[in-house]
């Protein structure tokens, strides 16, 4: 189906956001789209105010004015319909991995043994086979992320806002890691919103990419200023996309908008 048909996974209209009830004004006339099964990138510049959007999208705030839409459904201000996954994996130290990992069916109220067995099937899909009886510590950046996104999936939800997952990773786990998660995220249909500012990151990531400018900080309200979309890559084309002129284009583009 044309995705320009699709009802949105998730969609922000309008949001006019503020740190402090409305003294200072961060972010207005914010509104976006993301379809299923797509990951999309909203890139900025630091303190343009990319995680109050996603603390609204979230429903950890309630936005001045505006609405955020699930499936058609206004949920503003409610937090638990859209899974969140923040920049460091926050894996609890005394917890085994498969602990970590089955967390939020813990909460939920699903037996320890039954969460445990729930999380254990996706190990082996997850690329962490061989790690549920390990510590947090044990583990690389790279897995330590893997174990936070399967925690974020198994909260339920079908959208997953994603705060710069990638950014506190080598540069070659980084590259390898984005990878995997994009081609996840298409195979479990999820809608995937990333924020970042990395126009490499956004690029690679992405089918389209929102374009944030402001300085709240200097009184400058951050808005959306522009709309691209990324070229398609074919299956398993991940690298040689990197090397393109198609990728090349869209990041001089991108960083074109930014400045």
């Amino acid at each position: 189906m044309d995705a320009s048909l699709q009802t949105p996974a998730l969609e922000a209209r309008n949001l006019v956001l503020s740190w402090d009830g409305g003294e200072t004004i961060v972010a207005r006339d914010i509104s976006l789209t993301v379809n299923e099964s797509e990951t999309v990138c909203l890139v900025g510049k630091s303190g343009c105010g990319k995680t109050t959007i996603l603390h609204a999208l979230a429903g950890l705030t309630r936005p001045l004015s505006g609405a955020v839409v699930l499936e058609g459904q206004d949920v503003t201000g409610t937090p638990g319909h859209i899974s969140y996954m923040l920049q460091k994996d926050l894996l609890i130290p005394s917890k085994k991995v498969i602990d970590n990992a089955a967390l939020p069916l813990v909460l939920t109220g699903v037996p320890k043994k039954e969460a445990r067995e729930r999380a254990g099937i996706l190990f082996e899909r997850f690329g962490l086979a061989g790690t549920e009886n390990s510590w947090p510590y044990q583990l690389s950046g790279g897995m330590r992320q893997r174990v936070a996104f399967l925690r974020t999936y198994l909260m339920g939800n079908k959208v997953v806002l994603l705060d710069e997952p990638f950014s506190a990773l080598d540069a070659l786990t980084r590259h390898d890691l984005r990878n995997w998660y994009k081609s996840m995220a298409q195979q479990l249909g999820l809608a995937s919103l990333m924020i970042t500012h990395d126009v490499d990151e956004a690029v690679a990531m992405s089918s389209r990419i929102y374009i944030l400018r402001g300085n709240p900080g200097a009184g400058v309200p951050s808005t959306i200023t522009a709309e691209i979309e990324v070229p398609q890559q074919e299956a398993g084309a991940e690298k040689d996309f990197e090397l393109s002129y198609e990728f090349i284009d869209c990041k001089r583009r991108v960083t074109e908008l930014l400045m």
